[in-house]
């Protein structure tokens, strides 16, 4: 009788080890718990699907509902992109390879199933007919320690199974691509495509931002803004494979050529130093947005373009060139920004990445680049390589009296292919129009403050 008992006792915990809630059975999860950019709770329910920078989730009573990405927390950010890098690898594989695991994991559990019930078998007959041959050997309690630890065993095995597939698709949801990070972040501007490679994450436009633009300016070269190729061979390229550098490059020393990050928005951020080693937002050269038009005609930050906060969010504004991500006043899951190692102007974060913070005041954006990078040039006049080029075709601009000069406004024209900037220069009015045709064909019509009339052509 005692016997009997055992072997009831000892099949009611083996079935228990394998058929205990959390795992064994197919239920589906609690609805996630959704919060806001504030960290607040914003709803409750199952990811459905991403599109348009919107998130639909399923709530427990069946309704679907939507919420623009950049509203959530980054924890639920980043939970997203997890999912959507998890749905494209799973659309990538063919339908013969999709069905290769389900199968697997069927015939898993089948075999562990028949592992507990033949080691059960074995210990059934042990202890109806092993009676004699135990008390012979004396061992009773050897083997009834045996049993024991055979059941444990097949309780475990079962267990781990279980507990194996799940870490499996665990590893799969948290292999988050930096490219779904970095096109997230200029998913928001329509003027910026972008596209990668295994060693860059390509950002093309035109380098011409939907803000006003040259306006307040006082200390100005004549310089206009015009679309350029920013495309193909030509796009701004931020690396994938970041490094810490081992002698950061400082933006006092060097970087006073060329761009060292690209904005959000697609327009390129410069050093806040000039190539004269002034700082550009002290004398006077930069609009209400930190932006001007280089010797190029091409329209660039010097400072970080933390007017883009109220389109991005919490997510980068901008992207270095050592390939770290740029917040703004805030850290990536919305808190109120930490302190800064003045260094970089940057720090690392909770989950042991880097990155850098725009601010209102010098250094701005960066002070030293916290990755490695690769220099052309002769210090100071350094740059990041590789760089985009903005293509020149003006000479030596057409002078302009700049005495107390001010730019007040920048119109574009009824066929968006052109400008008119207007200017006062000793309480005198001055403009200039220019346009582009099709065949890049630029036409400049100079009215100066003394009243003459110049007007320039030139084929880019």
């Amino acid at each position: 009788m005692k016997n009997v008992l055992l072997i009831i006792g000892l099949l009611f915990f083996a079935h228990m080890g394998y058929s205990h809630a959390g795992g064994h059975a197919q239920t589906r999860q609690e609805p996630r718990v959704w919060k806001s950019v504030e960290n607040k709770v914003l709803d409750e329910g199952h990811f459905l699907l991403a599109k348009d920078q919107s998130v639909y989730l399923e709530r427990k009573t069946g309704e679907v509902v939507s919420y623009p990405l950049k509203n959530l927390s980054w924890v639920d950010q980043k939970y997203v992109l997890r999912r959507i890098e998890r749905i494209a690898k799973l659309n990538e594989m063919e339908v013969e390879s999709v069905k290769i695991p389900a199968q697997k994991a069927e015939s898993s559990s089948g075999y562990y199933l028949v592992v507990l019930y033949a080691l059960m078998g074995a210990l059934i007959i042990w202890l109806l007919f092993g009676n004699e041959l135990v008390k012979k050997l004396k061992k009773k309690k050897k083997l009834l320690g045996f049993a024991v630890v055979c059941v444990a065993t097949v309780f475990v095995v079962a267990c781990s199974d279980e507990a194996d597939e799940v870490t499996s698709v665990d590893d799969l949801v948290s292999a988050v691509s930096s490219t779904d990070e970095l096109a997230l972040a200029f998913a928001p501007y329509t003027n910026v495509s972008t596209r990668f490679d295994d060693e860059y994450f390509y950002v093309e436009s035109d380098g011409i931002p939907d803000h006003e633009m040259m306006v307040g300016i006082t200390a100005w070269i004549a310089q206009f803004p015009v679309p350029h190729p920013y495309t193909g061979d030509n796009a701004w390229s931020i690396p994938l494979n970041t490094k810490y550098a081992e002698n950061p490059v400082s933006i006092e020393g060097e970087l006073q050529r060329g761009a060292l990050g690209i904005a959000a928005n697609g327009i390129p951020i410069f050093n806040p130093i000039n190539a004269s080693g002034l700082v550009s937002n002290d004398i006077g050269e930069l609009d209400a947005f930190g932006g001007h038009s280089g010797r190029g005609d091409d329209y660039h930050y010097h400072t970080a373009p933390i007017h883009l906060e109220s389109t991005s969010g919490i997510l980068p504004i901008a992207y270095a060139f050592d390939g770290y991500p740029v917040y703004g006043s805030k850290e990536p899951d919305g808190s109120a920004m930490e302190t800064l190692d003045d260094t970089f102007h940057g720090h690392e974060w909770s989950d042991g990445s880097f990155h850098y913070h725009g601010t209102s005041d010098y250094p701005y954006m960066v002070a030293s680049l916290r990755g490695e990078v690769t220099l052309e040039g002769t210090s100071p006049q350094t740059q990041i390589t590789p760089q985009a080029i903005g293509q020149a075709f003006r000479g030596d601009p057409h002078g302009i009296n700049s005495d107390d000069l001010v730019i007040t406004a920048l119109t574009e024209n009824a066929t968006g292919n052109g400008y008119t900037l207007e200017y006062t220069s000793q309480g005198k009015q001055g403009s200039v129009e220019y346009s582009w045709d099709a065949n890049d064909l630029y036409t400049f019509i100079f009215n100066d403050i003394d009243g003459t009339t110049t007007t320039e052509t030139f084929q880019r």
